[in-house]
């Protein structure tokens, strides 16, 4: 299936997960991954859009978070962000891991700590 959203390529792709969280839109960032997308995180993952629809959704409410995007390294068709994220219940640090395809985001992995 092809990507939605087929003009936000690379790092822009990734920039806009962030961007889209901060508006709160969990589908609207659902719809940057691929069909049947996954995102690993400590203690499980989930896969495929209404899936991650889902994870984003239950953040959102309850945390609130509000992503700033510190850094983002590229090396084939991986990207890192180093984010800082305040939220409602305190700040944390993340290396997040993206896998693009040319149907969306095909993996993230999240790497996340409180400092």
């Amino acid at each position: 299936m092809a990507a939605l959203d087929p003009h936000l390529q690379g790092a822009d792709r990734v920039r806009e997960v962030f961007a889209r969280v901060c508006r709160g839109d969990a589908a609207a960032v659902a719809n940057l991954y691929a069909e049947d997308g996954k995102i690993r995180f400590t203690g499980g993952e989930v896969q495929g859009r209404a899936a991650i629809t889902g994870f984003y959704q239950g953040a959102i409410d309850n945390l609130h978070p509000q992503p700033r995007i510190e850094n983002i390294l590229k090396n084939a068709d991986r990207y890192v962000a180093i984010v800082d994220v305040p939220n409602d219940k305190g700040r944390t640090r993340a290396a997040d891991l993206f896998e693009l395809g040319e149907e969306g985001i095909r993996q993230l992995d999240i790497f996340s700590m409180e400092p």
